[in-house]
């Protein structure tokens, strides 16, 4: 969520860059909401069709005081948050995207994940807005209330919350050499990308992070779950010995099918990875996952599969 002077920079490297990164990952690996968000966004920036008259530029959107509160203009508590002020701004922005999204959509379904989008978009905003006009009576500074910002990246500092909050403990390292615990981990970011690009929203950043943790220890989250409930989140579990598998139902605490001598099963593990090695381990776990889909598919057990019958059978 930088400050804007307006539209900056080509539009082919970053595009490029985020169309290189959707492949890699593939396609069929993205959740529907997710891969929906990060489509929507990159065809607002290349001014595709009638979007053009929502999205004319920086300046009929971005998100300030002066605009929101004083002329009331509401709309741009939504549209500020998927306008992107270059193709760099929206690379990044997406790319980060693109990992939580796959976490967290696995994790709510699809359904409730664009409710948490939808929720905590407009909450970013208010709440960017509200940093902005309590810093303008503090500091008796009326440049706050017209400062103008635009982009997904409160929201994305949102859901980074969210993703800190349900991984397991450990240590990150910030930029691939700065360690810190991965719990705190956003608020680490939050400090370490202002002193890199002095230029970005401090107060759009902080605004997300408040209002993922709000998600997370307040009340937030009751509210939201009294009127869309998130489905169980089902984790299947391979046997160790023979061929069924047994899933539990993980938001209930409890298993529906008792299975001895189980596997440990393996889970999104971030705790100390850096983003770009967060992006390489869920890539490499949906090519695990896309190869096992095929071998169950398979109507016959190949040469291997016979030989570990018998191994077993024989043991």
């Amino acid at each position: 969520m930088p400050y804007l002077g307006g539209r900056s920079g080509g539009r082919g490297l970053g595009v490029l860059l985020l169309g290189a990164q959707m492949m890699n990952i593939g396609v069929d690996n993205i959740p529907p909401v997710t891969l929906a968000a990060v489509v929507l966004q990159s065809a607002i920036f290349l001014q595709f069709g009638d979007l053009m008259k929502w999205f004319p530029n920086a300046g009929k959107v971005c998100l300030s005081v002066y605009h929101v509160l004083y002329r009331k203009e509401w709309r741009r508590l939504i549209l500020a948050a998927l306008y992107h002020s270059n193709d760099i701004h929206l690379y990044y922005n997406m790319a980060s995207f693109l990992y939580k999204g796959r976490v967290l959509e696995r994790k709510f379904k699809s359904v409730y994940f664009l409710y948490l989008l939808a929720v905590f978009t407009v909450l970013t905003s208010l709440t960017y807005l509200g940093l902005n006009v309590a810093l303008e009576r503090v500091l008796d500074d009326s440049s706050y209330d017209l400062v103008c910002a635009v982009g997904f990246s409160g929201v994305i500092f949102a859901l980074k919350v969210l993703v800190s909050h349900y991984s397991p403990a450990g240590t990150q390292y910030i930029l691939g050499f700065i360690p810190v615990p991965s719990k705190i981990a956003f608020w680490a970011e939050l400090v370490i990308i202002q002193l890199i690009t002095p230029h970005v929203s401090f107060t759009g950043h902080l605004a997300g992070i408040l209002v993922g943790l709000l998600y997370i220890k307040g009340p937030l989250k009751p509210l939201m779950d009294s009127l869309i409930a998130p489905a169980p989140a089902y984790t299947y579990q391979r046997q160790s010995t023979g061929y069924r598998t047994g899933y539990t139902e993980s938001n209930r605490g409890y298993n529906t099918r008792n299975t001895s001598q189980q596997e440990p099963r393996s889970n999104n593990y971030t705790a100390g990875l850096s983003e770009e090695e967060q992006v390489q381990r869920a890539r490499e776990e949906s090519l695990r996952e896309e190869e096992s889909r095929r071998n169950t598919n398979r109507l016959y057990p190949d040469l291997d599969d016979l030989r570990q019958r018998r191994q077993d059978r024989f043991q």
